[in-house]
C-alpha cells in the first residue's frame, strides 16, 4: 500500500495542515503503508494553459518541462492520493488546484457514458483512490462543504474512488497543548487512527472523523479567544501560531 500525501499549503511545515498530515502518515505507516509527503510550494508547477497538447500532440505528456512529470509518476505508482490543503476562500489553495489541473494528462479527451453522465476515458487502468485532508480557522464544520463537493466531483471526473475527508475546523486547537492538553491528545490520537484506517480499510470511521472535528470550546468562547489571538498577532505584527 503506497500513500502519496500532497501538502498544498503555502506555509509548508509551519501550518496546521502539515501537523495533521504527519499524524495521519504516522498512523498509516504504523499500519504497514509506505507513505511519501510532497510540499507543492517547493515544486515548480506551471498553470495549465488549455492547449490540449497532452491529448493531441504528445499524448499523456504536457508541454511544460517542470516538476509535474515526476509528480505524475508518483501519482501513477500510488494506491492512494491524500490531498492536504487548508481551506482558502471556501476551497483548496491555488497550489493544490494547479496540481489537480495538471493531472489531466492521465485521462483521454474522448468521452464515455458512465452512470448516465459524460466522463473522460481513462488513459490508465486505474487512477489512485483519493482522500481529502483539510483544516480551517472557522468553527463550523459546514465551511468545508464546497471543498468536499469539489473533491468528490474531481474523483468522478478522473474515475477515481473517493475515500472520504478528514476535516479539522478551528484547527489552531491542534497547538493548544497548554490550554486543553487532553483534547489535543485525543485529536492527535484520532488523526493517527484515521491514518491506520486509511491504510487498512481505505476508509475512515465516522467516530474517528467526529473526534477530529470536535471542539474544545463553545462557539462564542472560541470566537472570543480567536479575536484575542488576532489582537495579539496585530500587536506583534506576526502570526504567532506558525511552527518555527
Amino acid at each position: 500500500m503506497k500513500i502519496l500525501c500532497i501538502n498544498g499549503s503555502p506555509t509548508k511545515k509551519k501550518g496546521m495542515t502539515d501537523i495533521a498530515i504527519d499524524l495521519i502518515m504516522e498512523g498509516a505507516g504504523a499500519a504497514g503503508a509506505e507513505t511519501e509527503k510532497i510540499y507543492l510550494a517547493d515544486k515548480k508547477i506551471n498553470y495549465c494553459t488549455g492547449c490540449f497538447s497532452c491529448w493531441l500532440k504528445t499524448p499523456g505528456t504536457c508541454i511544460f518541462k517542470d516538476d509535474m512529470p515526476e509528480l505524475l509518476d508518483k501519482v501513477k505508482n500510488s494506491d492512494i492520493l491524500l490531498i492536504g490543503t487548508p481551506l482558502y476562500v471556501d476551497g483548496m489553495t491555488a497550489q493544490t488546484k494547479t496540481f489537480v489541473d495538471r493531472i489531466i494528462p492521465l485521462v483521454e479527451p474522448e468521452f464515455e457514458m458512465v452512470d448516465g453522465h459524460y466522463r473522460h476515458a481513462k488513459r490508465l487502468e486505474s487512477i489512485p483512490d483519493i482522500a481529502l485532508l483539510s483544516v480551517c480557522g472557522f468553527y463550523e464544520l459546514d465551511n468545508f462543504d464546497g471543498l468536499v463537493d469539489h473533491v468528490k466531483r474531481i474523483c468522478k471526473n478522473f474515475r477515481s474512488n473517493y475515500l472520504g475527508a478528514v476535516l479539522k475546523p478551528y484547527s489552531y486547537s491542534l497547538v493548544m497543548d497548554e490550554l486543553v492538553p487532553d483534547h489535543v491528545k485525543d485529536i492527535k490520537t484520532a488523526l493517527k487512527k484515521a491514518g491506520s484506517e486509511l491504510a487498512e480499510n481505505k476508509k475512515f470511521e465516522e467516530n474517528t472523523l467526529n473526534m477530529i472535528a470536535s471542539q474544545p470550546f463553545k462557539a462564542q468562547d472560541a470566537l472570543n479567544g480567536a479575536n484575542m489571538f488576532w489582537d495579539l498577532c496585530r500587536k506583534k505584527k506576526e502570526f504567532i501560531y506558525h511552527r518555527k
